[in-house]
C-alpha cells in the first residue's frame, strides 16, 4: 500500500463473509501525531486540506470547536457564511455522487456524466457562492427534475406509496423521456434501483444531533483512546450501539420514518437524491444543522449535519490557548463503516450466490465511505 494511500485510508469488504469482520482496513487516526503543538489557528485550514472531501464542513467545524474551546461566541455574519457553505458543500458533494460516482461505476456514459455536472452552478468556478445557490433550483428544474424543486418536493410529499420508493418509480419514469439530459443521473439511478430495492440494511436508531448526547460521546472520546476509530453509542458497546448517519437520517422527523429511509440500499442513495432538491427548495438554507458546545476551559466541541452524514471536531488547547494539545475528528465514515454497524451486517447476508461482488460494491456506494474500498469475495 502506498503512503498516500495508507494516509487516507482504504476498506476492504468481504460480501458473505460469516465467520469474521465484513469489514476489515479503515484509516489511521493520523491527528494523534500531528496536531498536538500546533498553532491552532492553522488547524482549520489544514483540515480542510487534509480531508479534501467536504473540506467545508472540516474547516467550518473546526472553526467552531476552536471558537468553543476558547469561549468564544459566533456572531450571525459568521455563522450565515457559515451555513451557507456547508450547504453549498454538501449540494456540491450530493451531485458529485449522483453525476459521477452513479455513472462511473456502472460503466456509463462517463463524458455526459462530467459535462452535466460541470454545468451544475455549485461546480461553477466563475459564480460566487451567492450566485451559486440562487442558481441552483433552475438549473435542477432544466436539467434534473422537469419542475421546481418546490413543486418536486410537494409531489414527493404527498406521494401514496413509500415516499422513496416513489422516488425510484419517478426516476424509471423519466430514464425513459427522450428529452432528458443524457448525462442526468436518472439514467443510473434507474438502471441501480432494482438491485438497491432488494439489499436490506436496516439498521439501529439513526445518529442525529437532537437523539446525541454530546458531553457523554466527549467522555466517550476521553476515556478510549481509539474511540474515534471505532465509536459506538456511549454506554452501550453491542451492535445497536453502532449507529449510522447520513442523509436518510434527515429525511423524516420521526424515527420510525428515518429507519424506514434507511432501510434498503435504494432508500439511502434515493435519499442523496432528494436532499440535493431540499438544499435547493425553499428550507434549504435551514436543512443542516450545525452547532458547538464549550466543555470546560481550552476544551470545545463542534458538530455538523454534511454530505455523509454527522461530522464531530473535538479540540483540547494548551494553557496559553494559542497551541493545540489534541485534536479529534469523528467523521460519518467511522460510523458507517464500523466492524459492527450496518453495512457490515448487510455484507455479511449477501448469499453465496448471485452477484455478491456487484452488491457489495452498491452497498459501499450507497453508504459512500470516504476512502477507497476494494471488494474481496472469498473463496
Amino acid at each position: 500500500m502506498t503512503d498516500a494511500r495508507a494516509l487516507a485510508g482504504h476498506l476492504r469488504l468481504h460480501p458473505g463473509r460469516r465467520d469474521g469482520p465484513a469489514i476489515s482496513g479503515g484509516r489511521p487516526d493520523w491527528l494523534v501525531r500531528l496536531a498536538p503543538g500546533r498553532d491552532a489557528d492553522t488547524l482549520p485550514t489544514l483540515l480542510g486540506a487534509l480531508f479534501s472531501l467536504c473540506a467545508d464542513a472540516h474547516r467550518d467545524c473546526a472553526r467552531a470547536a476552536l471558537r468553543a474551546a476558547r469561549g468564544q461566541t459566533e456572531s450571525a455574519a459568521e455563522a450565515a457564511v457559515a451555513a451557507q457553505a456547508l450547504r453549498l458543500g454538501t449540494a456540491r458533494e450530493h451531485l458529485l455522487r449522483l453525476g459521477h460516482e452513479l455513472p462511473r461505476r456502472l460503466g456509463m456514459n462517463a463524458d455526459a456524466g462530467a459535462a452535466w455536472l460541470r454545468s451544475s452552478p455549485p461546480w461553477r468556478d466563475d459564480l460566487d457562492p451567492i450566485a451559486r445557490l440562487a442558481a441552483l433550483p433552475a438549473w435542477l428544474q432544466r436539467h434534473l427534475l422537469g419542475s421546481s424543486p418546490a413543486d418536486w418536493l410537494r409531489r414527493h410529499a404527498a406521494a401514496p406509496c413509500d415516499r422513496l420508493e416513489a422516488v425510484a418509480h419517478w426516476a424509471q419514469e423519466q430514464a425513459g423521456r427522450p428529452e432528458v439530459d443524457p448525462g442526468s443521473p436518472v439514467h443510473a439511478l434507474a438502471a441501480l434501483a432494482p438491485l438497491a430495492r432488494s439489499l436490506a440494511t436496516p439498521g439501529p436508531a439513526a445518529l442525529r444531533p437532537g437523539t446525541t448526547d454530546w458531553a457523554a460521546l466527549a467522555r466517550a472520546m476521553d476515556a478510549d483512546a481509539g474511540f474515534c476509530r471505532l465509536p459506538h453509542r456511549p454506554g452501550d458497546a453491542t451492535p445497536a450501539g453502532v449507529p449510522d448517519t447520513g442523509p436518510w437520517c434527515r429525511e423524516a422527523d420521526a424515527p420510525a420514518e428515518a429507519a424506514q429511509a434507511g432501510a434498503s440500499a435504494w432508500g439511502r442513495l434515493g435519499a442523496r437524491l432528494v436532499e440535493l432538491v431540499r438544499l435547493a427548495g425553499p428550507d434549504g438554507a435551514r436543512w443542516l444543522q450545525r452547532g458547538a458546545l464549550a466543555l470546560g476551559p481550552g476544551d470545545g466541541l463542534a458538530w455538523c449535519e454534511m454530505a455523509r452524514g454527522l461530522l464531530l471536531h473535538r479540540v483540547r488547547l494548551e494553557a496559553d490557548g494559542r497551541r493545540v494539545a489534541a485534536w479529534q475528528v469523528l467523521a460519518p465514515t467511522e460510523w458507517n463503516a464500523h466492524p459492527r454497524g450496518t453495512l457490515a451486517q448487510a455484507l455479511a447476508a449477501l448469499p453465496d450466490t448471485g452477484p455478491r461482488s456487484e452488491a457489495a460494491r452498491l452497498l459501499a456506494l450507497a453508504f459512500d465511505p470516504c476512502v477507497d474500498v476494494e471488494v474481496i469475495c472469498d473463496a
